[in-house]
């Protein structure tokens, strides 16, 4: 797994950085819980065992490994890795860091995979509809066009041996949105691992189990009902891993009296319908990430066979039938695990619009 490979060339870098904002603290005799906000959205790391010294300097070093991936792969700060090379690589060869260049690897992997499903230069697209700076809007034909040639994995060119990066024209721009967050996930919950604990990291949509909770033996992850938050559509058994879950229910724009999803198709540059969330389940936290857009935009039938060429990864696909209701679609590797909530035919759940 690329984080474990990657986390002594950032150990250095993390303890520079581990005094951060306390955050909000919950701790118990064999837990300690830290809440804090990084990357835009708010996080928790959890530690159990060992002493709560020794815990809480994990969880501080895990969270200064979030900090790195932020400083590195954020496209909202000027001063991150990423923005030079989205300013620079049209010039020319961009030499980038170890970790960068891992997942701008796996981000192409993905790509070629899913035959353009996922792809991280949508950054001018994201722009286009609005989503990066919070502003709706519904792109015209002519501002479509206009991205449509800077929209293509291709116009990255990775040259691993020299670790540079270069763009094939102007205009292009990475977003590592959809992928970064489980790498940055996996990175932490390494921290935790190689202090001798069990634990998680929780970003959002992004999740990381390591070891077991005190008293547990499996990790039991929910899955929204993406048409109803505050319901289920059932529950995971995980003993360890990565979690990773793609929905369009809680970032969209409305214009025009029309809902639009922030999952865009580079494709189509439309907001995918094909499915209503995905969760992927890998012990590549990395891969999960990306692997949860591509089946999102692929939908239930072509996202599964992608799933299913995946060594370790399992996934749930929530979609909308015909007829308005949610079905589930299933996985090989997780059908003996999931455990839907609401009654009904095997793979339907029974919430409606």
């Amino acid at each position: 797994m690329r984080a474990v490979r990657l986390l002594r060339s950032l150990t250095a870098v993390v303890l520079a950085v581990v005094s951060l904002d306390a955050g909000q603290a919950v701790e118990t005799a064999d837990t300690t819980r830290v809440f804090r906000y990084l990357m835009g959205t708010s996080m928790q790391v959890a530690a159990f065992g060992g002493d709560t010294a020794v815990r809480r300097a994990a969880i501080e070093e895990a969270f200064g490994a979030l900090h790195e991936v932020d400083r590195l792969m954020s496209n909202y700060r000027s001063d991150s890795e990423l923005s030079h090379v989205n300013a620079s690589a049209a010039r020319g060869p961009v030499a980038v860091s170890a970790p960068l260049l891992s997942v701008l690897e796996a981000a192409r992997r993905v790509s070629v995979d899913s035959r353009g499903a996922f792809d991280v230069t949508v950054g001018p697209l994201v722009k286009a509809w609005g989503f990066f700076d919070k502003k709706p809007h519904v792109p015209t034909a002519a501002e479509l066009a206009a991205v449509r040639p800077l929209v293509d994995y291709r116009n990255i060119l990775v040259d691993p041996r020299e670790r540079t990066v270069r763009f094939t024209r102007r205009g292009v721009e990475i977003d590592l949105g959809g992928i970064a967050k489980g790498f940055a996930v996996e990175l932490a919950a390494n921290v935790l691992r190689r202090h001798g604990l069990s634990g998680f990291v929780d970003a959002g949509g992004n999740q990381y189990m390591l070891g077991a909770q005190p008293g547990k033996r499996v990790w039991t992850v929910g899955i929204k009902d993406p048409m109803h938050g505050s319901q289920l559509l059932g529950e995971v058994d995980v003993r360890e891993g990565a979690v990773s879950t793609s929905a369009d229910s809680s970032n969209f724009l409305v214009a025009g009296d029309r809902r639009y999803g922030h999952i865009l198709d580079p494709r189509s540059l439309q907001p995918s319908t094909a499915a209503l969330s995905v969760t992927i389940l890998s012990m590549d936290a990395t891969l999960g990430d990306a692997m949860s857009k591509a089946a999102f935009i692929l939908g239930p039938k072509d996202g599964l066979a992608l799933i299913e060429s995946y060594p370790q990864m399992s996934g749930v696909i929530a979609y909308r039938t015909a007829d308005g209701s949610t079905a589930v679609a299933l996985s090989s590797g997780v059908k003996t695990h999931f455990h839907p909530i609401f009654g009904g035919a095997p793979g339907r759940a029974s919430s409606r619009r």
